[in-house]
C-alpha cells in the first residue's frame, strides 16, 4: 500500500479547518481539487477518512492515524530544519509553550535570561486548563506543557515533577489567616470561596479531596482566570486554593497568605513539566527545556523522571 505524502496535506487541511472549503481557501485552490484529492487518497488507502456530521466532517479512525502520522512528520521537519540552521549557526527559531496562569511569574522570568542569550529565537506562551494542555502538547500544537496535576499517560514525557502542596490563600485580615494550625477541608467549605473550573488541575485534586473527606465545596465564583482568583482573594471578600508558587510575589509582600491544609491529596499535588513521548524537539525547544526545568522554582530540586 502507498499513498502520495502531499494528498494527505490536503486531507489535513481540511481536518484541521473544520471542512474542505476552508481548507481549499486556506491553500488558495478550489474546493473541487481539495475534495478530488481526497477521495484519491480514500482510493490509495481502501478506507474512509472522513465521516459526516451536523458539525461538519470528523475523520474517522483511519482518518485520525493519518493526521497522527502528518503532524509527526511536521514535527520531524521542523527538527530537521531548525539542527540545518544550527549547523549554520544560525540560531533561529520558535518553541511554544502552554501552561496555566500560576506559573507566568516564573516562567517569565525563566525565559528572560533564554531570551537574551538567543535573541533570534521566538518563545510562544499560550494560556490553558490542565485538559487543554495535554491535549495541544499530544497533538503536537505545543512543543513543552507545564501542568498541574494530571494522570499518567504514557504518551506524555515527564522531564520534571515536583510536589507542590495547596493552601489556602487569603488576605492577612480573612478569618482564615487566623488560623494557627491547618485546617480541615469542612473548614475551608465554611468561607467565600474564588475557584478554577474542573478543567484545570487545582479544581481537580480539590474533586478528589471531596470525595475523600465527604465534603463539598460550594465556590462563590466560579473561572478560567488565575488572576481574578488572585484579586478576589487580595480583596479579603474570598479565599481561593492555590500552590505557594503561583502567589509567590503576594506571599512575598504580604498580601496574602497561604494556609496549610491537612488533606492528603492536596498536599501530594503535583506540577510536571512533559512534552509529547516520541517527539524529536527541535534544539531550540530542548534547550528552552533544560532551562525551564533548571531555573523554575516550581522544579528547583525536584527529580528529572525518565
Amino acid at each position: 500500500m502507498e499513498f502520495n505524502d502531499q494528498r494527505v496535506r490536503y486531507f489535513f487541511e481540511a481536518a484541521r479547518l473544520g471542512g474542505v472549503r476552508a481548507a481549499a481557501d486556506r491553500m488558495d485552490i478550489a474546493a473541487s481539487a481539495v475534495s478530488r484529492q481526497i477521495r484519491q487518497l480514500e482510493m490509495e488507502l481502501g478506507a474512509t477518512l472522513f465521516e459526516r456530521h451536523r458539525r461538519g466532517f470528523q475523520p474517522t479512525e483511519a482518518g485520525r492515524l493519518l493526521l497522527d502520522y502528518h503532524r509527526k512528520q511536521l514535527s520531524e521537519q521542523e527538527a530537521v530544519l531548525t539542527a540545518l540552521r544550527e549547523l549554520k549557526g544560525i540560531h533561529r527559531g520558535h518553541v511554544s509553550v502552554v501552561t496555566g496562569g500560576g506559573v507566568i511569574s516564573d516562567l517569565i522570568d525563566a525565559i528572560h535570561p533564554f531570551s537574551q542569550r538567543y535573541p533570534q529565537i521566538t518563545v510562544g506562551i499560550d494560556i490553558r486548563g490542565t485538559n487543554d494542555i495535554v491535549r495541544a502538547v499530544l497533538e503536537d500544537r505545543a512543543h513543552i506543557g507545564i501542568v498541574f496535576y494530571t494522570a499518567p499517560n504514557p504518551l506524555l514525557r515527564v522531564h520534571r515533577s515536583s510536589i507542590q502542596p495547596l493552601y489556602a490563600v487569603a488576605a492577612p485580615d480573612h478569618p482564615l489567616a487566623r488560623a494557627e494550625r491547618p485546617i480541615r477541608l469542612e473548614e475551608l467549605a465554611r468561607h467565600k470561596l474564588a475557584l478554577p473550573d474542573v478543567s484545570f488541575g487545582v479544581r481537580q485534586i480539590l474533586r478528589d479531596a471531596e470525595k475523600a473527606e465527604q465534603c463539598q465545596l460550594e465556590p462563590a465564583i466560579v473561572t478560567n482566570s488565575f488572576r481574578v482568583m488572585v484579586e478576589y482573594a487580595l480583596t479579603g471578600q474570598a479565599a481561593t486554593v492555590q500552590p505557594r508558587f503561583s502567589v509567590r510575589r503576594e506571599l512575598e509582600s504580604r498580601q496574602l497568605q497561604a494556609i496549610p491544609i491537612q488533606q492528603r491529596n492536596l498536599q501530594q499535588a503535583e506540577v510536571h513539566l512533559i512534552t509529547h513521548h516520541g517527539r524529536r524537539l527541535s534544539p531550540a525547544a530542548a534547550r528552552l527545556l533544560e532551562t525551564l526545568a533548571a531555573s523554575m522554582p516550581a522544579f528547583r530540586d525536584s527529580a528529572v523522571t525518565p
